[in-house]
């Protein structure tokens, strides 16, 4: 049922709230209805045909947080089969700011664009994540919810997850790649700010007075904070070599020089705010390399920090108290 109430949720949020931000969305909410309207028929049939769909295909689920309805986007790869006991590799792309991103346009954008990476073969889940958060909060929870209903609806295979994102999408997968490490085959960070006090004076251009209590609670999301579970993942940098945006992989650098650990870092010669050809089919091979090899669910050495029991395993190891919070 929830495959059929995006659609109406995303029409009657964008009308409900003003927020028709281009001519061509009056077209796009018209087909979204239709497509509604004709699952709607198919179900009531027995005949839910998006089920085995193969390309683009959006989605949706009941969240744990609010009983709402929350849409993501899929590219199945053509070869997928239900019956044929695979299990697929999954990439996980989180997506940049858009001040005009609202649940309309995101259902338009996924029905009819693959994305910036189609590995062959995989599949690719993109994150609505609740607007525009970085996957913070409640947007990290819809993180997991859409993780767990794509790997109860399709053969997912628990070692060959990859989190790749770019720009705000960037941050995203910097807190993912370092506070949930172990849990992927790979991690592939574009831009995007890896920490909050540097970041906002070089990009926001902010002057910053923060109390004690702030710079505390900072270190929940800071992936400089936690440079040691680094050692966790396979992680590959990209920035483009004129965005300020390096400025995350460089901050991540510093931190990780200091636990004695090097970044894999790649840069777009004489690049902007995007990926540089040649440095993205470099991205690809390698991070196709690693997700081929996938993870390793038990290693025999876990190196992980952390200053909060929000954040408190890594693989085999949980930590159930702390001496000191923060």
């Amino acid at each position: 049922l929830p495959d059929l109430e995006i659609f109406q949720k995303s029409v009657s949020w964008a009308l409900g709230y003003d927020e028709f931000f281009r001519t061509n969305e009056v077209d796009a909410a018209r087909l979204q209805l239709q497509e509604g309207f004709k699952r709607a028929a198919a179900l009531r049939d027995g005949k839910p045909y998006w089920t085995d769909a193969r390309g683009l295909v959006v989605r949706g689920y009941i969240s744990r947080v609010d009983g709402s309805v929350q849409p993501y986007g899929l590219v199945v790869p053509e070869a997928f089969a239900a019956q044929d006991g695979r299990n697929y590799r999954l990439d996980t792309w989180f997506h940049g700011r858009g001040e005009q991103l609202s649940e309309l346009a995101f259902l338009n954008d996924r029905m009819r664009n693959p994305g910036e990476f189609t590995p062959r073969g995989a599949f690719v889940l993109h994150l609505y994540g609740r607007y525009c958060n970085g996957s913070r909060f409640a947007g990290e929870t819809d993180f997991w919810e859409a993780l767990d209903d794509v790997k109860k609806r399709y053969p997912i295979d628990n070692e060959r997850i990859v989190v790749r994102g770019f720009s705000l999408g960037g941050a995203a997968c910097w807190h993912m790649a370092t506070h949930f490490a172990s849990q992927w085959a790979a991690a592939a960070p574009g831009a995007g700010f890896s920490e909050t006090a540097e970041f906002l004076k070089v990009f926001q251009k902010e002057t910053l007075t923060p109390a004690l209590w702030e710079q505390k609670l900072w270190q929940l999301y800071d992936s400089t904070a936690v440079p040691l579970n680094v050692s966790m993942v396979p992680l590959i940098a990209y920035s483009g070599a004129d965005d300020s945006q390096i400025q995350a992989a460089r901050a991540m650098e510093q931190a990780l020089t200091g636990e004695g650990l090097e970044l894999t870092h790649l840069i777009g010669p004489k690049t902007g705010h995007r990926y540089e050809p040649g440095a993205k089919a470099e991205l690809n091979r390698r991070i196709d390399a690693l997700a081929t090899q996938g993870r390793d669910p038990l290693p025999a050495v876990v190196r992980f920090e952390t200053a909060t029991l929000r954040y408190n395993t890594m693989a085999w190891v949980t930590i159930e108290a702390l001496g000191e919070h923060w």
